[in-house]
């Protein structure tokens, strides 16, 4: 049977944006004379947080004023310094040519992803997008992931979960155990084992392909 479903990770996966986001953890850093963490620690340590834990997480009690700078930053920078990830329009033009619908989850506020999928001209892609603080729980949690197909789960088969963090793997538990690949380049993932883990968005390609002829 063929995947008719693909549910999108959006910040490193389809999108380079983490350098912008690195740098609004610098920045918020600076601003409250704090310690830097590297933010590949920070991706580790907040890998299956959602959004609204995330500052809470790394800044306690000082999570307010840690969300105004870095979210300042944000805003100023976030489409000036944005990018697609390699391969990543292909990928998406791929699925739309084979009639696989496509889906977005992320844990980037409604305001940023919808300017970031304007900038990258991709969201004409995908039938429905969920972003953090649109539902009670946001991606992991099953409300928030379940909520993509509106309540009503498609068969797991049916459906592929691409990510580069363990929250991926995370949601496509959510989603019934839906078939979840990775995207690591840098070979640097250390979560929860998915089905699949690949180099290039090229590799999903090919995954959706050989499913999609047996």
């Amino acid at each position: 049977m063929a995947y008719k479903y693909v549910v999108f990770d959006w910040d490193g996966t389809l999108a380079d944006t983490y350098p912008v986001i690195s740098a609004a953890y610098d920045y918020t850093f600076a601003k409250m004379k704090l310690q830097a963490v590297p933010y590949d620690e920070i991706k580790r340590i907040t890998s299956t947080l959602q959004n609204k834990d995330t500052l809470g997480y790394i800044f306690g009690e000082r999570r307010d004023e840690a969300a105004g700078y870095f979210y300042e930053y944000v805003q100023k920078f976030h489409t000036e310094k944005l990018a697609s990830q390699p391969e990543a329009a292909e990928l998406l033009e791929f699925c739309r040519e084979s009639g696989i619908e496509c889906y977005l989850i992320t844990n980037k506020k409604t305001k940023f992803i919808n300017e970031e999928l304007v900038a990258l001209e991709f969201g004409g892609y995908f039938k429905k997008v969920v972003a953090a603080g649109e539902y009670a729980e946001d991606k992991p949690h099953p409300i928030a992931c379940r909520a993509l197909f509106d309540n009503n789960l498609p068969p797991a088969g049916d459906v592929v979960v691409i990510g580069d963090g363990e929250a991926d793997v995370k949601t496509a538990e959510a989603l019934g155990g839906a078939v979840c690949i990775i995207y690591d380049p840098q070979q640097k993932y250390a979560g929860a084992e998915p089905d699949y883990k690949i180099k290039r968005l090229s590799d999903a390609r090919e995954i959706l392909e050989r499913k999609n002829v047996e």
